[in-house]
């Protein structure tokens, strides 16, 4: 009788362990989309996987999209994008910011001139992106070299700590110096997005454009972080907001932290 109980008992807690997480994603209202298997295999082949992640869990919210096809956006990929509902925030050769809804992404990946598609984040966060850097990432992602090392320039809120430095660590990064607010950083282009999801970074650059090399931890460095926070002093960044250097008259989303128009 007693070992009946136990069993009764043991059988009980399995079937409470299969069903409630189903039973916890209908009361929170978690919808899941189920795909053709034709379909899933394009998910796998070209989507990054949170870009998988979004298309399976839906939602109405627009995002930014990196795509990159086989030829270049602008000669090849202008007619095809204008007939289409996707609306372009930037291109560079063979690579384009895309603003996607879920519904949008299958679509986008079963057109033949995609390579890849990568998830990048909500727009705003491009308010926080120099625009050369944008343009680098676009370049590198479209020579297929996104994740090879790069070194950033970040501008945090104020001075930053532990916080802070798990974030690098998490996206991927490296801390080289800091030097009050500002610090340079070492890692893959790819990392870019989870960089941004830190809402302590204000500004990201990169740090080769021209005045702007790195520090001499780093190789090939020209440039120590005194003279980097002498040369902002006295030619500090434009603020956001800024009509600053932008190859490209696309109207940008307004962020409650930082802004930039076009």
């Amino acid at each position: 009788m007693k070992r009946n109980t136990q069993a009764r008992r043991l059988l009980s807690l399995l079937l409470l362990a299969v069903f409630l997480p189903l039973l916890c994603g209908c009361l929170f209202g978690e919808k899941r989309r189920t795909f053709s298997p034709p379909d899933e295999e394009l998910l796998r082949a070209k989507a990054d996987p949170r870009l998988r992640k979004e298309a399976e869990t839906g939602g109405s919210e627009p995002f930014a999209a990196i795509a990159v096809y086989r030829n270049d956006v602008f000669l090849d990929q202008s007619e095809a994008l204008g007939r289409s509902s996707l609306t372009v925030l930037n291109e560079m050769g063979r690579t384009a910011i895309l603003l996607l809804s879920p519904g949008q992404i299958v679509p986008l990946l079963k057109d033949p001139s995609l390579r890849k598609a990568v998830w990048f984040g909500p727009q705003g966060l491009l308010a926080r992106l120099d625009p050369s850097l944008e343009l680098d990432m676009l370049t590198r992602f479209g020579a297929g070299t996104e994740d090879r090392d790069v070194n950033l320039l970040l501008r945090f809120v104020d001075v930053g700590g532990a916080q802070e430095e798990r974030d690098v660590v998490a996206a991927g990064f490296r801390v080289v110096t800091r030097s009050g607010p500002t610090w340079v950083v070492t890692g893959p282009m790819s990392g870019l997005p989870k960089l941004l999801e830190s809402d302590r970074i204000i500004y990201i650059e990169g740090t080769e454009r021209t005045g702007v090399t790195v520090t001499k931890e780093v190789p090939h460095s020209k440039e120590t972080t005194p003279e980097i926070m002498d040369r902002e002093r006295t030619n500090p960044l434009p603020a956001r907001g800024d009509t600053a250097i932008h190859s490209h008259k696309i109207p940008r989303a307004r962020n409650d932290n930082a802004m930039r128009t076009e």
